[in-house]
């Protein structure tokens, strides 16, 4: 071999350990073994986060919803805190005003005839309720309101007079559904699927105030039906009953509880709890209900003294030029054996 050759040879090898040399050094970097562990740290919090509930863990590229979780937790936190909830499911808290119920009263809007009408109307059943001395044993504050027979508006007459009464300064109010066989007024307000008066009168270690129900009528409370039973009667006659109604009258001494009560002439439930009120108001529709029901029922009541009429649906209003009008109450205020000599019609 030439000299020439040889160091031809020479400058070949020399360029062939070059090239060989960057070969080797990226074979290091290039290796996958960093790559194939990154999917075990990703992989291991999911059965802990589908076990316990706890937060996406960081590695995950979600975080931005993990930033927007606590968002809706505050305000759940918030309103819990503020609501108490019937058996874990329905909201312990009532939005009356929420239902949008045509020709209601209500404590914010401006004066009305209807307003008006029922302020004569509580004035006096609540001067009768808190008058003093009483007879042992009368609680004049319990107070049911009740008709001849279905569709003259007593649970209208119920809602509206315990709004009014709720706007005393000094007065409570506790509305209960007593017509266990036709609960309209939990129907009315929405409330006929919560736990009320016949799961109390089933079971008195049922503690009250789990059954009440707080309304946005401030210091207005009510109490619902409860499910339907077949003995409704018997339970509102029962000792039980007599012994909640104590604690009704007895536990706040400011407190008026009203009882939308089933009409007398179509069941027996009304005039048991009739005999138990304090009080009883009882409407009639007007130019409607014959005078010889309302005389009939009537004579369902033993104490006629504790009776007062409120006289419905009036239609001849003589603001409105003797247009009719359905929302419009005129009152008569007096004993119920007055009823057709003319005295409550003066009255009115």
């Amino acid at each position: 071999m030439s000299i020439i050759e040889k160091a031809i040879d020479r400058l070949v090898s020399e360029d062939e350990a070059t090239k060989r040399q960057p070969v080797g050094e990226q074979r290091i970097p290039a290796t996958p073994a960093p790559a194939a562990a990154s999917p075990e740290p990703t992989q291991s919090p999911s059965p802990r986060i589908a076990a316990s509930g706890e937060a996406p863990s960081p590695v995950r590229p979600a975080s931005s919803t993990q930033a927007a979780k606590p968002a809706p937790q505050a305000v759940e936190a918030v309103d819990d805190s503020m609501v108490r909830t019937q058996g874990g499911d329905e909201p312990d808290f009532l939005a009356i005003h929420g239902l949008g119920l045509e020709g209601f009263i209500s404590p914010q809007t401006e004066r009305s005839r209807t307003a008006e009408e029922f302020r004569m109307i509580k004035r006096p059943l609540l001067q009768k309720a808190f008058a003093e001395p009483r007879e042992v044993g009368e609680h004049l504050n319990l107070i049911a309101v009740t008709s001849s027979v279905a569709g003259e508006g007593k649970t209208f007459t119920s809602l509206n007079l315990a709004i009014s009464i709720a706007m005393e300064l000094d007065r409570t109010v506790l509305l209960v559904d007593a017509d266990l066989a036709n609960p309209g007024l939990s129907r009315l307000l929405k409330a006929q699927n919560r736990r009320g008066l016949t799961e109390r009168l089933l079971d008195d270690s049922v503690d009250l105030k789990d059954l009440l129900v707080r309304t946005d009528v401030p210091k207005l409370t009510l109490l619902p039906a409860g499910r339907r039973h077949r003995r409704s009667t018997e339970l509102l006659a029962s000792n039980t009953m007599k012994g909640l109604l104590e604690e009704l009258a007895t536990r706040y001494p400011d407190r008026v509880v009203l009882f939308d009560s089933p009409p007398l002439l179509a069941t027996s439930e009304a005039s048991v709890l009739a005999e138990q009120a304090g009080q009883i108001c009882l409407v009639v529709e007007s130019a409607t209900t014959p005078q010889f029901l309302v005389k009939e029922a009537l004579g369902l009541i033993r104490h006629q003294d504790r009776v007062s009429l409120v006289l419905n649906k009036t239609r001849n209003d003589p603001q409105s030029g003797g247009r009719g009008y359905y929302y419009g109450y005129r009152y008569g205020y007096g004993y119920g054996r007055e009823y057709g000599d003319g005295k409550e019609d003066a009255a009115a």
